[in-house]
């Protein structure tokens, strides 16, 4: 018995990790890291607190109120932050208020009600949006011929996946004491080490020549090399190749994903199942176009499919790669850390376990999928709303206590802004239920339609 499912896939899993765009750029139109993380200007000093209040919230939004909104909102500086953790960061941010004694205050509603939206701009988080997981919903459904009515998510007898790994001059950062490029080389071999013993790989590096200057910009954007060809896995040699490379230069992604292309000319996407997974440490920086690009590579006979990781990207950074992979029909979720980049690499692995079953015959377990969908990852991305929303409230509660405390504001405007905490809770939990029982909803009628779909695989794709 032979099932004949046509499914091109390519996946281009982009563990983004910070600061690509800040820290690889010496051209006087780039700012660096420091520039960029620096603390906006604070207003100039005055003896009267409405006006540095005035100035400070010039350019915020309230509080959300909608979905929209809280999407939209910008992570403050003491996101996830406990003054008992963190009182230096707590003592800079508040700095502007504590210049002035509560008295001196006019207590009307009007400034409870800016200081409320400046100390909720403060701990901001910044929370994740529910198209990452809509996205796997639908991805639950790669292997039955049904999922698009053209027929383009099927898997093909070779398994091929191709690695392109960013070497940008600021994957050398550190997170938790260990660079990103060793996090990235060492999460990129266990994950090898995990697909199909039948699978072929490649590796290709970007920006690893030249170096992170202005002056080294136009060779390094130039430098995109495939260092191990698509070939059955030698784990030695491959190894060895990735140990060379060291982070130089600059982020030339649109040029990597234009190569790609050429490496997989030999893998038409009508013989092969074809992965590739970049891995990068931020956006663009080269003045390329990785969405056209990517929409050029997803046109081609390699057939792409794209998900992307951030890794402790900025939110502008978060908002382009979920674009580019928006466009290309993939997902994109997001990692803070080695523990998180490594779960997410593991949920990856689903697709080559598909494969496999594919292979052997068996059936795709619809319920299963339901289930882990409903209870696993629905679950946990209102457990993560939970989380957001709930640091809010605790480092809200810290900054006004202390305030007050220390005789910065009156005890009326933080009973009113106490209040706004509750008004803000309720406010999210009703969003994070509403997103919950929609993507439920939308999980419930994938699986429903999977249900009918098995059964037509059998009558319509089964040869015996």
């Amino acid at each position: 018995m032979s099932i004949t499912i046509k499914i091109p896939i390519f996946i281009v899993l982009s563990i983004v990790i910070s600061g690509c765009t800040n820290d690889e750029s010496g051209a006087d139109e780039d700012l660096s890291n420091d520039e960029q993380d620096a603390p906006k200007e604070e207003p100039q000093s005055s003896d009267d607190p409405h006006e540095v209040l005035d100035e400070l919230i010039a350019d915020l939004d309230a509080p959300p109120e909608d979905l929209a909104e809280a999407l939209e909102q910008s992570a403050g500086p003491l996101q996830q932050k406990r003054i008992d953790d963190d009182e230096e960061a707590f003592m800079e941010v508040m700095s502007p208020l504590m210049e002035f004694d509560a008295e001196e205050w006019d207590d009307s509603e009007e400034t409870h009600d800016q200081l409320w939206t400046l100390v909720h701009s403060w701990v901001a988080a910044d929370f994740p949006g529910p198209n990452s997981i809509v996205q796997q919903i639908r991805q639950s459904q790669i292997g039955h011929p049904d999922f698009e009515e053209d027929g383009t998510f099927s898997f093909e007898d070779q398994f091929n996946v191709q690695l392109i790994l960013d070497a940008s001059g600021s994957m050398a950062g550190e997170i938790d004491g260990t660079s990103k490029m060793d996090i990235a080389k060492d999460s990129i071999l266990a994950f090898i080490d995990t697909l199909p013993e039948d699978a072929q790989v490649g590796l290709r590096v970007y920006g690893h020549e030249g170096d992170n200057t202005s002056e080294g910009q136009e060779v390094s954007c130039q430098s995109s090399e495939l260092i191990y060809d698509i070939q059955p896995y030698d784990e030695g040699e491959l190894s060895d190749a990735l140990n060379d490379i060291e982070p130089t230069g600059w982020t030339p992604i649109s040029h990597s994903i234009q190569e790609a292309e050429q490496d997989f000319a030999e893998y038409p996407g009508e013989e092969n199942t074809n992965i590739i997974y970049l891995v990068s440490d931020g956006i663009e920086t080269c003045d390329g176009d990785p969405v056209a690009a990517a929409e050029q590579l997803s046109s081609s006979d390699v057939e792409p499919f794209l998900n992307i990781i951030g890794f402790d990207v900025d939110p502008e950074g978060q908002e382009e790669l979920r674009e580019l992979a928006e466009l290309t029909q993939g997902t994109y979720t997001n990692a803070a850390n080695e523990d998180e980049l490594t779960q997410q690499l593991e949920q990856s692995q689903e697709l080559s376990e598909r494969w496999e079953d594919y292979l052997t015959g068996a059936r795709l377990d619809a319920s299963s999928d339901w289930f882990s969908l409903k209870h696993s990852t629905i679950a946990g991305y209102r457990n993560t709303w939970n989380d957001l929303y709930r640091a809010q409230e605790f480092a809200s509660n810290d900054v006004i206590h202390f305030l007050q405390e220390e005789g910065h504001i009156t005890s009326e405007a933080r009973q009113y802004m106490s209040s706004q905490i509750n008004v803000t809770r309720q406010s999210f939990t009703g969003i994070a239920n509403d997103l919950q029982d929609d993507l439920n909803e939308i999980n419930d009628s994938n699986y429903e339609e999977m249900v009918d779909e098995i059964q037509e695989l059998n009558e319509t794709y089964v040869n015996d």
